[in-house]
């Protein structure tokens, strides 16, 4: 049977890489993207492959989900919820940390994942076993020192918070639920000194969500595999 992947911020970084991964491994794709003036690379991609359907919707919008899950073709396998920003790096008294950029992250990186998975379960193949994946961050995790970009790490611990909570309701579901941080990776959040490249996430990653078993449900996970302290 071939697996359908519906991954959220599919159009650059990461979830771009992910698609790509995707295709490869001859996956059904449900890419989904906010901007078209930033989505170029992903739709030529989809003229080229069948098997890629994209999707404009915006994660912090319940009616423009539950649009575009009224229209996907298949069930649901593997559910990534990658879409995310930043809102910068500074510390506490950064300009740049003002009330519209706190609300932005807060509901692209939290409300986000909640709500995508919330209007996206009744697609979730429960039948065969779903997955869902929330890209966080080791920012995110409660013993990761450090006193930047305090509003980003506050989005990325409550998502991994969210995780917990969802992993706890679906238990019963047959559909598990873990977080993962994707490394530092090259990309227009991440910088470009960081360690990693895009592919080199997007394939530890893959190898993470293929491989997930029941008792990997409600944790926190390095792309590597490794588990990581929330």
């Amino acid at each position: 049977m071939v697996e359908t992947i519906l991954i959220t911020g599919a159009n650059r970084g990461i979830g771009l890489a992910l698609t790509k991964l995707s295709l490869i491994k001859n996956l059904n794709i449900e890419a989904c993207f906010r901007d078209d003036k930033k989505s170029e690379e992903l739709q030529e991609l989809s003229l080229e492959h069948p098997n890629l359907n994209i999707h404009k919707m915006d994660v912090t919008n319940s009616e423009s989900i539950k649009k575009i899950s009224q229209n996907i073709n298949f069930k649901v396998d593997i559910l990534v919820c990658n879409a995310g920003v930043n809102n910068g790096k500074g510390d506490i008294f950064s300009k740049e940390h003002n009330e519209k950029a706190i609300m932005d992250v807060m509901m692209a990186n939290v409300a986000g994942p909640f709500l995508t998975i919330k209007n996206f379960y009744k697609n979730l193949n429960v039948n065969h076993g779903a997955k869902i994946a929330i890209i966080s961050s080791l920012m995110g995790s409660q013993q990761h020192s450090s006193s930047n970009a305090p509003i980003y790490r506050a989005s990325k611990a409550a998502a991994n918070n969210l995780m917990r909570t969802i992993s706890n309701q679906f238990i019963n579901d047959n559909v598990i639920v873990a977080s993962y941080h994707p490394g530092w990776v090259r990309t227009d959040m991440g910088g470009s000194h960081a360690d990693i490249s895009p592919e080199e996430s997007a394939e530890g990653l893959m190898k993470q969500f293929l491989n997930l078993k029941s008792n990997d449900t409600g944790k926190f996970f390095n792309y590597d595999g490794s588990v990581l302290p929330l």
